[in-house]
């Protein structure tokens, strides 16, 4: 993770932190989220839910976490090279030049902020594939595994990894 991204994360990060990992295990780098989310669930430092395809299901569950910071996570194509992460802002997503979930991601953190009084941000990677299968591509899995170095520090937590 750049050093740019890092200070980002940094200043946006404040207090309770609720981790949302958005999308689909069935389509290759879509399932970036849910694995970051199943890497760091069980943490008891964390509150992370594994929303998969359907994150509006889970806004009354992440409100009860009374979260400062909703930090959504998943695979968005915003043009960058395979692997690159970028913060955005859910709220000019549809008018970034992010394609495929830009209207749903605006309206989720538009309800997750009305129900919560949240910060919310989405961590979006660049997929290098989303077509059928499982598995991440080498440059999404290498993200992965920044991720869960580089979260605890902004964080100030630590992560116990699980291999995906």
């Amino acid at each position: 993770m750049d050093k740019q991204l890092k200070n980002q994360l940094a200043h946006f990060i404040d207090g309770r932190v609720c981790l949302l990992g958005i999308g689909n295990r069935y389509h290759h780098d879509d399932a970036v989220g849910p694995y970051l989310a199943e890497a760091i669930e069980s943490h008891p430092d964390y509150d992370v839910i594994d929303a998969g395809t359907f994150p509006e299901d889970y806004i009354e569950t992440t409100a009860h976490k009374h979260p400062d910071t909703i930090l959504m996570v998943d695979a968005t194509d915003f043009g960058g090279e395979p692997g690159e992460v970028r913060l955005l802002y859910p709220e000019h997503v549809a008018y970034s030049g992010v394609s495929t979930q830009a209207d749903s991601l605006r309206v989720l953190s538009e309800h997750l902020q009305a129900r919560t009084h949240a910060r919310v941000g989405l961590l979006a990677v660049q997929p290098a594939d989303t077509s059928n299968g499982k598995g991440l591509s080498q440059p999404v899995s290498q993200t992965l595994d920044d991720l869960l170095e580089s979260l605890p520090e902004i964080c100030g937590h630590t992560i116990s990894v699980l291999k995906h």
